[in-house]
């Protein structure tokens, strides 16, 4: 499993939801909160690695 920095309970129910999101069929208004989904995980995946970076003391 991958390892998150920042892990609270709201940042595991929207990785859950992103993955059941992309493995159905989407309406649009699904379609339109799955970007939205992509965009926050994106943003929290670069959260963990900034604090990943800080923890191994990289520049």
């Amino acid at each position: 499993m991958e390892r998150h920095w920042i892990d609270s309970l709201q940042h595991q129910a929207d990785r859950k939801e992103l993955a059941d999101l992309c493995g159905r069929n989407r309406t649009p208004a699904e379609d339109a909160w799955l970007e939205e989904l992509k965009a926050r995980v994106r943003e929290w995946a670069r959260l963990n690695q900034a604090a990943e970076d800080f923890v191994n003391g990289a520049p």
